[in-house]
């Protein structure tokens, strides 16, 4: 698949999945200002094209890529699709939504952080609003997954 296959592909599964909402929005849609700032600071043909950008209240934020993920926490990471391995809520999370919902066996609109698995063993966390942010984001990202095979 092309990228511009693949960015429409993911578009439209992003847009079923609630985008945009609060702090996410399809990364056509964000500011002029905000988009010159973050290609000046990727390699775009390394990149691929930007597609969606998911956003968190505490400032934290990823745009998921047709070749990469960006995750801007306290710094900039860059990690390549091919590179992903899987995902997995970490165990504070489960922990935390029990003590928010202890009657409900299904916590998983209650989840912030979400633990993205390399293949060479590393990961890193990110932050993602609770609800259809988490759950559409995890969805994309199967989604992209299965079309960079």
């Amino acid at each position: 698949m092309t990228d511009l296959e693949i960015k429409k592909n993911v578009s439209e599964k992003a847009i079923k999945y609630g985008i945009p909402t609060d702090y996410s929005f399809l990364y056509d849609d964000l500011s002029s200002n905000f988009k010159k700032e973050f290609e000046r600071s990727i390699d775009q043909s390394e990149f691929g094209i930007p597609i969606v950008k998911y956003g968190h209240k505490n400032g934290n934020w990823l745009i998921v890529g047709t070749k990469k993920l960006a995750v801007k926490s306290d710094t900039l990471s860059l990690i390549r699709i091919e590179q992903i391995k899987g995902f997995k809520v970490p165990k504070s999370e489960f922990e935390k939504a029990k003590q928010n919902q202890p009657d409900r066996m299904l916590r998983k609109f209650e989840y912030e952080i979400l633990t993205i698995n390399y293949l060479n063993g590393n990961s890193i966390d990110v932050w993602l609003n609770k609800k259809h942010d988490y759950y559409g984001f995890w969805h994309i990202m199967i989604r992209l997954l299965n079309l960079k095979k």
